[in-house]
């Protein structure tokens, strides 16, 4: 098969790794973290990216055998969104003339352990816990000392020390939410040097350090075109993804459907 693949950036590593032994052709665009803090920002960034694609000529794809088969046509066998539900941020995309296959997740923790089931056990077991990865360490956000550092000196050069000094207790206020520290390590990737910072992170922070073996078995079957329906939602061109409120996570439903509702 000839896949479109658009992917968070904190699976570069993992990604890179198994679309490299793919029977397919993998064509992969990704997206910065960030997007993640507003929903509907990452929405609007992952359906601009579809209509690139569909277009024929996204400056970010490499089209098979060079072929941009233009706006009526499928250039791919499918577009694969590595993302799960992510607040919402899936729901209500499409595609006019693709598929478009998605995991049955919450968030991006089940597919680096492997299994939905597996992520909901840990999590019902140590609640309180800060997830990170190799991905996430070198793309996404790290509350580490130099992070600290960082936003006070921020703080202090805009508003001055006084007012920094308080933004600063404000801004660390969420971290009672947490008290582990859990990195998902892939034997498959080296990762040492992100472990290290990782275990700083925790000690920085007063929080327990758990070190869990990742599982590249989801991501896998993802990529190489594994869908059962339990673990992958295939969404039809002209269909577009909404939440299911149960067990399934995603749906699929018509465009005229949604929009009627």
């Amino acid at each position: 098969m000839k896949l479109k693949i658009i992917a968070c950036k904190v699976f570069w590593r993992e990604l890179s790794l198994i679309s490299a032994n793919s029977p397919h052709y993998c064509d992969i665009t990704y997206l910065q973290q960030g997007l993640h803090t507003k929903p509907e920002r990452l929405r609007q960034a992952i359906l601009a990216e579809i209509d690139a694609v569909e277009s024929g000529y996204d400056v970010h794809t490499s089209y098979p055998n060079n072929v941009h088969l233009g706006s009526d046509s499928a250039s791919f066998d499918a577009i694969l969104l590595l993302y799960a539900l992510c607040s919402g941020s899936i729901e209500g995309l499409r595609a006019q003339n693709h598929s478009i296959v998605v995991p049955r997740a919450h968030d991006c923790i089940s597919l680096l352990l492997g299994s939905k089931e597996r992520y909901n056990d840990y999590f019902f077991k140590y609640k309180g816990t800060f997830w990170n990865s190799v991905g996430w360490s070198e793309c996404g956000f790290l509350p580490d000392e130099s992070y600290v550092e960082r936003n006070y000196t921020r703080f202090a050069e805009k508003h001055g020390i006084e007012i920094a000094n308080k933004l600063s207790v404000a801004d660390e206020s969420w971290k009672g939410n947490y008290s582990r520290l859990t990195f998902i390590q892939w034997d498959e990737i080296d990762c040492a040097q992100s472990l290290e910072s990782c275990r700083k992170c925790a000690a920085f922070n007063g929080w327990d350090f758990d070190l869990i073996r990742g599982d590249s078995s989801f991501m896998r079957r993802f990529i190489n075109g594994d869908w059962d329906e339990d673990d992958f939602l295939t969404v039809p061109p002209g269909n577009t993804i909404i939440q299911s409120y149960d067990e399934r996570i995603v749906e699929s439903i018509s465009i005229r459907e949604s929009c009627a509702k």
